[in-house]
């Protein structure tokens, strides 16, 4: 239980919501019974959805570490961008739809600098829908590889997502599967990536974070 309670990002990215959820029980508990449970339910709703999980980065036999691409967010995939598509300058991309149920934390790709971060307002689309790629508030992190290789992580967030945490900035040094910053609620990641990579991943198919495949860099 202590161990929970520690891993959990409620006190760094969700004190607010801590907080108002216990007001609204003060509240409730002397003015309504139903919003008392009510608020009480979102409390332990809140605790589930801000965990922090740690997870084992994955070692793929026939691949070599520093090639593998790992998920950068729970989810599910939702949209493959193939050479020759619209993928921003960039060969490919990998979309991936968080629900309010998987684990909202972000995880660095690939090992390398972080060469940019660029976060840009925009609106609150529905983050399962691909217009929301450039459409809503969104923050770019771009990681290099020592051999020029770049790979881009889009943090989007949808409808009932209002805040993109990002734990990091140009010129730090990340490791594969490092976490990297989070969204509080609903949205979306999307992976871009270069013509030497190869997907490994389907449309439908459930990812998890910091241990789930999605690639190789050739």
């Amino acid at each position: 239980m202590l161990q929970f309670f520690t891993n959990n990002l409620l006190w760094s990215e969700g004190w607010m919501v801590l907080l108002v959820a216990v007001l609204v029980m003060a509240v409730g508990w002397y003015y309504s019974r139903t919003l008392f449970y009510i608020s009480v339910a979102f409390l332990i709703f809140a605790f589930f959805f801000f965990r922090n999980p740690n997870r084992s980065c994955p070692k793929p036999a026939g691949i070599s570490p520093n090639n593998v691409i790992v998920a950068p967010a729970d989810g599910k995939i939702v949209e493959i961008i193939k050479p020759g598509g619209d993928a921003e300058g960039y060969a490919q991309r990998v979309s991936i739809f968080l629900s309010l149920f998987d684990a909202h934390v972000n995880w660095a790709p690939i090992a390398g600098t972080v060469k940019e971060v660029l976060y840009s307002p925009g609106e609150f689309t529905l983050a399962y829908q691909p217009k929301s790629s450039k459409l809503n508030e969104r923050n770019d992190i771009t990681i290099e590889r020592p051999d020029g290789t770049r790979v881009k992580m889009r943090q989007i967030a949808g409808t009932v997502a209002r805040r993109i945490c990002c734990w990091v900035e140009p010129g730090d040094v990340v490791i594969r599967c490092q976490k990297v910053g989070m969204i509080r609620f609903g949205s979306r990641v999307d992976l871009f990536l270069p013509t030497n990579a190869t997907v490994q991943v389907k449309i439908g198919q459930q990812v998890y974070g910091g241990q789930s495949v999605i690639g190789e860099l050739k």
